[in-house]
C-alpha cells in the first residue's frame, strides 16, 4: 500500500514540479532567443551601415575591405549600376540565391534592381526576411549615391550563426531540464519516503497495538467465559469463588480498556490538559500518603525526598496528570520490588526544570530494555509479567510527560534497582538543592 502510494506521490511531485520547470524553461528560452535575435539584428544593421557608408564614400570598390566588414561566409553582396551587376561572390550557389532574392524583391515589393524606385536612398533601405534552404536570410536593398553616380546594393545575410546559437541553447536547456527531472525524481522518491515513513511506522505500531490488545483482552475474556460455564454447573458453595474470579477478570479488562482509551486519546491529540498552579509539596504528600500503607503491607519502606525550599514550589502543570504519572511509577515500583526493599519518591530542581524521580531496589532493568520499556505492551522477562500489568502504564506516563514538553527515562540505581526520572519545564521559587538520598 505505502509503496504504491509512494510511487504515485513521487510521480505526482515530479510531474507538477516538472511542468513548472518546463514552463520556466520555455519562458527563459523565449527571453534568451529574443535577446540573441535582437543582438544579431543589431550587429547586422551595423555591418550593413558600414558597407553602405564605404560604398558611398569610397572612390573604388574594394571587395577585400567589404569582406573585412561583412563576412563572406554569411553575407552575399551584389552591386548594380546602370543594369550591370558586380557580384561580390562568384559562387554559383550564391548567384542562384541572389536571383531568388531579387525576384522576391520585385514580385513582393516592386523593387527592380535594374530600375530602382526613385527617392529610395541609404537612409531608407528595403528590408525583409525569407527562408532559403531551411535557413533564414535577412535581405537588404538600397540605393547608394556616390561621386560618379548611383549604386543599387542587394545584400543577403544568412543567420546561420544565430541558428546555431539557438539550437545550442535548446540543447543546453534540454540537458539541464533532463538532469533536473532525474534529480527531482530521485529527490521526490527520497522525500516522499521520509514523509511517509512516520505514517507507515505509526500504522505498523497501530497494527501491533491492536494485535497486542486483542491478545490481552482474550485472556481475561477466556477466564470469564470458562468461569461462567463452570459456575452454571458448580455446587452452591463453589459459586462465590467463580463469581469473584469473573469480577476480578472484569476489573482487569476494565483497566486495560481504560488504558487503551487513554492512549487512543493521546494519539488523536484529543487528550484534555488543564494547566494550573500546583504546589509540588502538596502533590507529593498526597501521592506519598496513598502509597505509604500499600508499601507497608507488602513489607516495603517508602521514603519521600523533598528539596529544601524557602517557599512552597509552585509549577504550572496539569496536577492530575502528573499524579497519574507518579501513580504509574509507584505502582510499578511496589509491584516489582521484593519484600524488605525500599522505594524513594521525590523531586529536585534541575536548572530551569523540575526533575521528579521514583527509585526502587527491585531487580533492575537491563540496558537493552531501557528504551523499549516505554513502548506499548512491552514487558520483559517473567518477573515483569504480573497479571495486573499490561505494559501500557509507562506508555501513558510517557505521553503525559510529552504533553508537558518534558522527558522521561530510566537509569540504574546504585546498589541495585532502577530510578525513573521525568522532567517538567519551568519552575517558580524553590531551591536547587536536593536531599541526595539516591
Amino acid at each position: 500500500m505505502y509503496k504504491k502510494l509512494r510511487r504515485k506521490m513521487t510521480l505526482f511531485c515530479t510531474a507538477v514540479t516538472g511542468i513548472i520547470l518546463l514552463a520556466m524553461t520555455f519562458a527563459g528560452l523565449l527571453a534568451f532567443k529574443n535577446l540573441l535575435e535582437a543582438n544579431d539584428a543589431a550587429v547586422h544593421d551595423k555591418d550593413i551601415n558600414s558597407v553602405l557608408t564605404y560604398l558611398e564614400n569610397g572612390g573604388m570598390i574594394d571587395y577585400e575591405k567589404i569582406s573585412a566588414v561583412a563576412d563572406p561566409r554569411f553575407y552575399t553582396i551584389v552591386l548594380y549600376e546602370n543594369g550591370v551587376s558586380y557580384t561580390y561572390s562568384p559562387e554559383k550557389e550564391k548567384q542562384k540565391l541572389m536571383e531568388k532574392v531579387i525576384q522576391r524583391a520585385e514580385n513582393a515589393y516592386g523593387f527592380d534592381v535594374y530600375d530602382p524606385p526613385a527617392g529610395r536612398g541609404k537612409e531608407k533601405p528595403l528590408e525583409f526576411s525569407m527562408k532559403i534552404n531551411h535557413t533564414e536570410h535577412m535581405i537588404t536593398f538600397a540605393t547608394v549615391p556616390y561621386r560618379h553616380g548611383t549604386f543599387c546594393v542587394a545584400v543577403s545575410y544568412a543567420r546561420e550563426t544565430l541558428n546555431h546559437q539557438i539550437w545550442y541553447l535548446y540543447l543546453v536547456f534540454a540537458v539541464i531540464d533532463l538532469t533536473a527531472l532525474v534529480l527531482l525524481l530521485l529527490f521526490s522518491w527520497f522525500y516522499t519516503g521520509r514523509m511517509l515513513s512516520p505514517i507507515e511506522n505509526n500504522r505498523t505500531k497501530q497494527m501491533q497495538f491492536v494485535a497486542s490488545a486483542s491478545h490481552e483482552l482474550r485472556s481475561p475474556l477466556a477466564v470469564m467465559l470458562s468461569s461462567a460455564d463452570a459456575m452454571a454447573v458448580a455446587d452452591e458453595e463453589d459459586r462465590p469463588g467463580f463469581h469473584e474470579m469473573i469480577k476480578a477478570e472484569g476489573q482487569r479488562m476494565s483497566r486495560l480498556v481504560n488504558d487503551m482509551l487513554s492512549l487512543a486519546s493521546a494519539d488523536n491529540q484529543s487528550w484534555s490538559m488543564h494547566f494550573e498552579k500546583v504546589s509540588l509539596d502538596t502533590l507529593f504528600s498526597e501521592v506519598y500518603g496513598r502509597y505509604h500503607m500499600l508499601a507497608k503491607k507488602k513489607g516495603l519502606k517508602l521514603h519521600i525526598s523533598l528539596p529544601e525550599c524557602e517557599e512552597n514550589p509552585i509549577v504550572l502543570c496539569d496536577g492530575q496528570r502528573l499524579e497519574q504519572v507518579l501513580d504509574i511509577l509507584l505502582d510499578n515500583a511496589v509491584s516489582y520490588t521484593p519484600q524488605g526493599g525500599t522505594i524513594l519518591l521525590g523531586y529536585e530542581k534541575d536548572g530551569t526544570k523540575w526533575k521528579f524521580f521514583v527509585a526502587d531496589s527491585g531487580p533492575g532493568i537491563p540496558d537493552k530494555w531501557k528504551e523499549r520499556i516505554f513502548d506499548r505492551f512491552f514487558r520483559g522477562d517473567a518477573s515483569r509479567k504480573e497479571k495486573k500489568h499490561f505494559g501500557l502504564g509507562l506508555s501513558i506516563a510517557g505521553e503525559i510527560v510529552r504533553l508537558h514538553k518534558g522527558k522521561i527515562w530510566v537509569e540504574d540505581r546504585k546498589g541495585g534497582g532502577s530510578v525513573f526520572y521525568f522532567t517538567v519545564p519551568g519552575y517558580r521559587n524553590g531551591s536547587e538543592k536536593a536531599n541526595g538520598l539516591l
